[in-house]
């Protein structure tokens, strides 16, 4: 029985749930679709399950409670200042943690870092939320964030371009109620870094922001994630550096759903239900935005669903309820339907059908299993992280145990012999681990895909597949090389140069990020198939070669040259007798390309120079269409 204390904590955390739970039960119960509710392909997990032993810190070790009644504002801030810059990662485990002030992702001396990762239970499992009529979080035109992740060495607020391996999973921010000026989460991360299943809610709808992306963010990808309520669902702004969404799901806002102010924005799988707008996309800059796969529900007659003063790219999108479908300049289209809109005239070097290539786009496979008797630890075979010692003996032993997913405990390990990916295995999970050898080799004979996700090869990974079966590579440092006739790799949130597609190979990625020097390419496409939701790349050298019949499209680029281009012969991309459409902005504070695209048909060449796109450090290319 429970006592009168136990009772009202009890109590008083059930009422608490409620509310952030309204969101993720409307996805979970299909069979009611309400119009306050997302449709029933809603994928945000709201369980997870995590072995004791991964080496992961606990912040109830620090005194944070969870139990929705103690302030753990400062326990979780010891946390962070103990752990940050480590590639660490902080488990909140279920419960509530109610916060009175900001989190940031600071050391001890006040200073913002990076290499920190938030890891929840699930949305349906982990809270932090905050204090209602929280001091400092009440007036909308000083707005307060819950959390702040930063970049090393970074200004006051944060904002730089190190903010490398910052994550947050599987978890809830709530704003509470009374907490107008409320940010949820103002999030950055560099190169590498992701919010994935992640709820962000206001308690009674209001708020400033749900996720701020304003501080030079990107690349970085933002996936499953839901907004409910605010002034401003996501907003985003600066020119660099990009950032890539899939499964957004925004609700209730009151000025806007999604607001972008002159970054490069990828976006798929969007639902919107509002009476706002649902995306509006302004700024100085030369865009674009890209928008596809996505359904506007709910709408006002006197609204745009959408409102664009730049550029623009809309794709197989559904708009219900809104008066206009899109209000692009002084265009305006009232379709309930946008099979494909470009803002601006399309550029073509031979005559081509002006549409993106709509390459067939396949999903990212997934696994999850929580039984942690099908989970396999590579320290029970014997591996010792952080020895310098070889690991691979145990690291294939766990692999050939039998268990479905195998996990490295966060540390360093080194690979000094090929490993075979083969057997019940389904997933390898890191946890940020580095992976220190030189260039680890990797063979997949994989019958099911497999799952590779949250290393850190410093020295490069060889991966090599000679199955039909698909590889999946996330959240992953690389340089990583492929390898495989007639294989399948899904990359995504990945740095990593070159790539190397040849024919009969395929290669989907979201948030694709290459660092390469001159001369090769940093992805080479010779004959196969390359398709890419934001891709972002630095150094002067040719962003895609694609050859011999391959097919590239490329939703959302942001090629910046900060290394300066040395030669005026090396075009951006190259689409030698093959099939190639691009969405895209250069961005140069240096020396620039002189040619944006070089394609051949037979044996007619010819390119398209940058000064006819425009002049200054940026010029956008609202869609270039090569392919006949």
């Amino acid at each position: 029985m429970l006592s009168s204390d136990s009772w009202r904590r009890f109590s008083h955390m059930h009422r608490l749930m409620i509310k952030t739970l309204a969101l993720v039960l409307c996805s979970l119960i299909s069979v009611v679709l309400s119009s306050s509710c997302f449709p029933a392909e809603r994928s945000i997990a709201d369980a997870v399950v995590l072995p004791s032993d991964a080496n992961l810190i606990n912040v109830q070790a620090y005194g944070a409670t969870g139990d929705g009644i103690t302030d753990d504002t400062a326990a979780i801030r010891r946390a962070i200042q103990e752990n940050i810059n480590q590639h660490r990662t902080l488990l909140f485990p279920q419960g509530t943690y109610l916060i009175s002030d900001t989190l940031n992702w600071q050391g001890a001396e006040g200073a913002f870092y990076a290499f920190l990762t938030f890891q929840g239970e699930g949305v349906a499992k982990t809270f932090i939320r905050l204090k209602d009529s929280a001091p400092g979080f009440t007036d909308p035109a000083n707005p307060k964030p819950m959390t702040r992740s930063g970049s090393i060495g970074s200004r006051a607020d944060g904002a730089g371009n190190q903010a490398h391996n910052n994550y947050i999973f599987d978890l809830t921010f709530d704003v509470g109620s009374g907490n107008p000026g409320a940010i949820g989460v103002d999030f950055t991360a560099s190169n590498t870094g992701a919010m994935e299943n992640v709820a962000i809610v206001s308690g009674d709808g209001q708020g400033a922001v749900g996720l701020n992306l304003t501080r030079e963010v990107g690349p970085c990808l933002i996936k499953k994630v839901s907004v409910n309520g605010f002034d401003i669902g996501i907003s985003i702004s600066s020119a660099l550096y990009s950032i890539t969404f899939e499964d957004i799901q925004l609700e209730n806002q009151n000025i806007v759903g999604i607001k972008n102010i002159d970054q490069v924005v990828s976006i798929r799988k969007l639902i919107s239900h509002n009476s706002v707008p649902a995306v509006s996309n302004t700024g100085d800059w030369a865009g674009p935005i890209v928008l596809i796969d996505s359904q506007l529900q709910g709408g006002s007659p006197q609204a745009a669903a959408i409102e664009n003063t730049t550029h623009m790219l809309v794709r197989n999108v559904t708009v219900e309820g809104y008066g206009v479908a899109i209000k692009s300049g002084n265009e305006t289209l009232t379709a309930s339907t946008i099979t494909e809109f470009v803002s601006a005239p399309a550029t073509a070097l031979f005559k081509a059908p002006i549409a993106t290539l709509n390459l067939p786009i396949e999903e990212t496979p997934e696994f999850s299993d929580s039984d942690l008797n099908n989970w396999a630890n590579v320290e029970t075979y014997g591996a010792i992280r952080d020895d310098e010692q070889d690991d691979s003996g145990a690291v294939q032993s766990a692999i050939d145990s039998g268990k479905a997913i195998v996990y490295f405990p966060q540390g360093t390990y080194s690979i000094e012999q090929p490993i075979t990916v083969r057997g019940n295995v389904h997933r390898i999970i890191g946890f940020q681990s580095i992976l220190a050898s030189a260039s680890p080799k990797l063979r997949f004979e994989n019958s099911h895909p497999v799952i590779l996700e949250r290393f850190n090869f410093f020295n490069g990974g060889q991966f090599e597949s000679v199955t039909d079966q698909p590889v999946v590579i996330r959240h992953t440092i690389g340089p990583v090389s492929i390898a495989g006739d007639n294989s399948s790799w899904f990359i995504e949130n990945v740095v990593t140069a070159p790539l190397n597609i040849h024919r009969g190979q395929k290669i989907y990625a979201r948030q694709l990020n290459c660092e390469l020097p001159p001369p090769e390419p940093m992805v080479k496409n010779d004959g196969g198939l390359f398709w890419v939701l934001g891709y972002k790349t630095e150094f002067g050298n040719t962003a895609v070669a694609t050859l011999n019949g391959g097919k590239t499209e490329i939703l959302g680029g942001l090629f910046y040259p900060a290394q300066g281009v040395h030669d005026p012969q090396i075009p951006l991309l190259i689409n030698h007798r093959s099939f190639v459409s691009a969405t895209y902005r250069e961005i140069a504070f240096g020396s620039t390309y002189t040619v944006h695209v070089q394609e051949t048909r037979g044996e007619d060449t010819r390119t398209l120079r940058r000064d006819v796109l425009g002049a200054g450090a940026m010029v956008a290319m609202p869609l270039y269409a090569g392919y006949k």
